[in-house]
């Protein structure tokens, strides 16, 4: 774990000033829609957008070749090398994920935003995380830079029009279903998203392994 840890803090060395700028971005347009233009929604998932955007990154830098050679420098296994990588991810997805717990909980003791709103917001951030999970192994084996369009462009266009899709086609998941969601049934939601997220994210980790164990050999 120790040597994982030490790939983490090696990604987030070489991310150092495009996380800065990441950061000024999340909280510039974060703070336009939810603050300004009231639109709650939109702006937690534009928050899922700039996670499936950003978490390539790594990847992108690592492109560099002096990078490149420093990270296969530590003397570690390729397991830890690549839970380094996923260290990252989850990391990232815990911070993303954390900002819009908190405002969901803020706008639900306002009274600001429905029970609908809440499972459209937790199904996208769901989808958002399956969606980086699935691109780390494609990473590995074709690099950032092949078919990037679709490895993370057009599923962050996706998963940015989703939730106002789903309310506004809210027949798609059933009318009487959504009427009668309750706080419970979102507990239930989040759970087995959880759930699903880590079974996800172990298979991407072995993927993933296996790939870069295959390119050492």
């Amino acid at each position: 774990m120790k040597d994982s840890i030490n790939y983490l803090k090696f990604d987030l060395r070489i991310t150092k000033e495009s996380t800065k700028f990441q950061i000024l971005i999340i909280a510039l347009f974060y703070i336009i829609f939810m603050f300004f233009k009231h639109a709650y929604v939109f702006g937690m998932s534009y928050l899922f957008f700039l996670l499936i955007i950003f978490s390539r990154i790594p990847f992108s830098l690592q492109g560099n070749e002096k990078s490149t050679e420093m990270y296969y420098m530590f003397p570690a296994k390729i397991s830890s090398m690549v839970l380094g990588r996923f260290l990252y991810l989850i990391s990232y997805m815990f911070l993303i994920f954390t900002i819009c717990g908190i405002n969901i909980l803020y706008l639900s003791l306002q009274n600001k935003i429905s029970n609908i709103e809440m499972v459209v917001i937790l199904l996208s951030a769901i989808i958002s995380g399956i969606l980086c999970f699935i691109q780390y192994p494609i990473y590995y084996k074709f690099g950032s830079e092949k078919a990037v369009t679709f490895i993370y462009f057009l599923p962050a266009i996706g998963i940015l029009a989703l939730p106002n899709f789903l309310l506004e086609k809210n027949i798609y998941l059933g009318e009487n279903i959504l009427q009668n969601i309750d706080f419970n049934n979102i507990i239930i939601l989040l759970m087995f998203g959880l759930v699903i997220l880590i079974f996800i994210g172990y298979i991407s980790y072995l993927s993933s392994f296996k790939i870069c164990k295959k390119r050492e050999i």
